[in-house]
C-alpha cells in the first residue's frame, strides 16, 4: 500500500499551487508602502496649502467690515474645488478660487481671484452667504 502522503513531483507541484513566491510579496510590499507615502505626502500638501490659505485669509480679509459683519473673526478656510468648477463656469473663467470660510458668527463662501506667486489670495472677491452675495 503506499503511503498517504506522496512525493511524486505532480504531487508537489499540486500542493503548491496557491502559494505566492516572495518576489511578488516583496513586490506587493514595495508597491503597497509607495502608495501609502504617495498618499501621506498628497495629504500633508494639501493640508499646507489650506494652511497657508487660511493665514493669507486671515491677513487680508480678518478685519473687512463685511467678513466681520457677517462671518465674525476666521478661524478657518479651505479651498472648495468642486464650487471653484462651477464658479469657473459661472464667470467664464478660472481665475477665482472658492474657499469655504468658517468664523466665529456663522460660515460663508469666499469667492477670490486668484494672487500672484506665493500669494494664493488675491485682491478682489466676494462674501457668497446662502444665495446671496456681498462685494469685499
Amino acid at each position: 500500500m503506499s503511503a498517504p502522503f506522496s512525493t511524486s513531483p505532480a504531487y508537489r507541484a499540486a500542493s503548491r499551487k496557491g502559494a505566492a513566491s516572495p518576489l511578488v510579496l516583496a513586490i506587493a510590499a514595495v508597491s503597497g508602502l509607495i502608495l501609502v507615502s504617495c498618499l501621506v505626502c498628497g495629504g500633508l500638501v494639501y493640508f499646507g496649502v489650506n494652511t497657508q490659505a487660511t493665514s493669507q485669509i486671515q491677513e487680508k480679509y480678518g478685519e473687512n467690515p463685511v467678513i466681520l459683519e457677517h462671518l465674525g473673526e476666521i478661524h478657518s478656510a479651505w479651498i472648495n474645488t468642486e464650487v471653484s468648477h462651477e464658479v469657473a463656469e459661472e464667470f467664464g473663467t478660472p481665475d477665482y478660487i472658492v474657499y469655504d470660510v468658517h468664523g466665529s458668527e456663522g460660515d460663508g463662501l469666499l469667492i477670490i481671484k486668484q494672487g500672484e506667486g506665493d500669494n494664493f489670495v488675491g485682491d478682489e472677491g466676494f462674501l457668497r452667504i446662502d444665495s446671496e452675495d456681498y462685494e469685499l
